[in-house]
């Protein structure tokens, strides 16, 4: 069991005042980091992003009209269905693909 007086704390600040005594640091590193903040305004995402909302929406007045026409064999699927609607399970459909995005497209370079 560790104590105030068993020295843990002394120990570990002089084992991160060793390894920033380490540290060498990098204008060039730094100023490009920083340059790369300043752009919170991308114009190739914002056109991305409008081209692929205006898809979406293209895409589910299309899908609703699909969706709508299908028939379950499946009582509980029926009910679920007629519960939400076309119209809610696009919306559904919809919002699972751009958590997806979300998810995955901060971690791509365009």
């Amino acid at each position: 069991m560790m104590t105030p007086e068993d020295g843990f704390d002394a120990r570990l600040r002089a084992a991160f005042e060793k390894a920033d005594a380490q540290i060498t640091p990098d204008p060039a590193f730094t100023r490009r980091v920083l340059g790369r903040l300043g752009k919170s305004v991308n114009p190739r995402l914002l056109v991305l992003g409008s081209a692929g909302a205006t898809g979406s929406a293209l895409a589910s007045a299309q899908l609703e009209r699909l969706v709508d026409g299908i028939q379950f064999h499946n009582a509980v699927l029926t009910q679920v269905f007629d519960t939400f609607g076309a119209q809610g399970i696009v919306a559904a459909a919809f919002t699972l693909a751009a958590a997806s995005l979300a998810y995955a497209l901060p971690r791509v370079r365009l």
